[in-house]
């Protein structure tokens, strides 16, 4: 019967930062979505100010800096774990530009300010590193899945992040169209009368598009969830299962006390003292 390894000392810290990241990163991707969606939608979340955006992406950063404790020797794998630091420090220093953005009016890009178009460009540049985030993201679970001792995990990896990335294109030509509602209602009622009058104006257009780039997301975020839950059980099912060596029967007969014994002499012939009355 084949015995377990022994594992490593250092290996079980890593694992536990591993996991620890894991579940950060689980619970912080749909924190993020939410407060995200509450402050371009709602308008009484501005009363909270820019706090939840910001403590939202640093959780997001503090779940994807733990990653880096697990095979630090990986060259490839602390690379793609750095990049997703990087983008995940990015998003939090951008983070109140989102929120700063809603109180801005809605303009022709030559009638805002040089403050203004600085809001809306940072405001870019937050929303295109949250796309590379996710991506990155997705790439960082290919490269556990490779490392960890799982193939149904590894398949499971490859088919969410083939769906995720064929997910992305739609996500970012609703986003883009989103710019573009009130064109794009023009050229329906010229091309599809019927089409522009079911939906109605090119609000409501724009409004349908909203919604389809957040239920992308939520797919997107739903399905990268779930990879990093199978990796954490995976992990957790790994080292929960190491069961002690079982002992077999020549082991036992070995291991058993042995009650100690006198070593034995050769029989002398005893030597009666003398009587002194016989001297």
């Amino acid at each position: 019967m084949s015995t377990p390894l022994p594992l490593h000392p250092d290996l079980m810290p890593s694992l536990r930062q591993l996991v620890r990241g894991l579940e950060l990163l689980f619970w912080a991707l749909p924190f993020v979505l939410l407060v995200c969606v509450q402050e371009i939608l709602a308008p009484e979340w501005e009363s909270w100010g820019v706090m939840p955006l910001f403590l939202s992406t640093v959780i997001l950063w503090f779940g994807a800096s733990r990653l880096r404790y697990f095979q630090p020797q990986e060259k490839v794998w602390q690379s793609s774990v750095k990049v997703t630091e990087i983008l995940a420090l990015l998003m939090a220093g951008l983070a109140p530009f989102l929120h700063w953005i809603q109180g801005l009016p809605e303009l022709p890009a030559s009638g805002y300010s040089a403050g203004q178009k600085h809001i809306v460009y940072s405001t870019i540049i937050f929303c295109t590193a949250s796309i590379m985030f996710l991506l990155n993201l997705n790439h960082v679970l290919t490269r556990l899945g490779t490392m960890l001792p799982d193939p149904i995990l590894r398949a499971d990896i490859k088919l969410f992040v083939t769906l995720n990335f064929i997910l992305f294109f739609p996500l970012l030509v609703a986003m883009w169209c989103c710019r573009l509602s009130d064109r794009l209602y023009t050229a329906l009622q010229h091309q599809s009368p019927s089409m522009a009058e079911n939906i109605g104006s090119a609000v409501s257009l724009e409004h349908l598009l909203r919604a389809s780039v957040i239920w992308i997301a939520i797919l997107i975020i739903a399905t990268t969830m779930a990879m990093m839950w199978k990796a954490k059980e995976s992990v957790l099912n790994g080292v929960f299962s190491l069961e002690p060596v079982p002992v077999t029967e020549e082991e036992d007969d070995e291991t058993r006390i042995v009650q100690l014994q006198e070593p034995e002499t050769k029989d002398e012939p005893t030597v009666k003292p003398g009587d002194p009355s016989l001297n």
